[in-house]
């Protein structure tokens, strides 16, 4: 009888220990869309993502712009990058980059100096930046944007 227990006790925690696994490796951290973009517009493209820098351990803002092809034909712009933090209570900026390299005909990117997000564990990450764009000869628009997304780290 009490190496059935035993058993069953294994059992249970075998797969116990199989399911949590099996969470882990199915629901991968934030920190691994170290490259996925998120984009919104159709004339003028823009995109924002934190950047994981997998090797440094790091992260950084990144942002752009992109006139695209069959559009308005505008010049573009992307400056004011800012990296953020949610504390569980508020918003703060870590880093941020103007980058006023001033406009571009088809695409502009800009992105803030990196930070350990391990600095700062239980925090969360987004980006912000301010893309602008014009026509020739016509008045600019603009708009200030963060993804509706944070991204996270697992810090060992």
């Amino acid at each position: 009888m009490r190496l059935k227990q035993l058993g069953r006790i294994g059992t249970a925690t075998g797969l116990t220990v199989a399911a949590v696994g099996a969470s882990i490796v199915f629901t991968p951290s934030m920190a691994s869309a170290d490259s996925t973009w998120e984009c919104y517009g159709k004339q003028v493209k823009r995109c924002a993502t934190v950047w994981w820098d997998d090797e440094a351990d790091t992260y950084r803002a990144r942002a752009k712009i992109t006139d695209m092809a069959g559009g308005g034909n505008y010049t573009v712009a992307v400056n004011d990058v800012k990296l953020l933090r949610f504390n569980g209570t508020r918003t703060l900026t870590v880093k941020s980059a103007k980058d006023s390299d001033g406009w571009h005909r088809t695409q502009d990117l800009a992105g803030t100096s990196s930070v350990n997000p391990c600095r700062w564990p239980t925090n969360s990450f987004q980006v912000q930046a301010k893309f602008t764009w014009k026509k020739q000869g016509g008045s600019a628009s603009s708009k200030t944007w963060r993804p509706d997304m944070g991204w996270g780290h697992a810090c060992n």
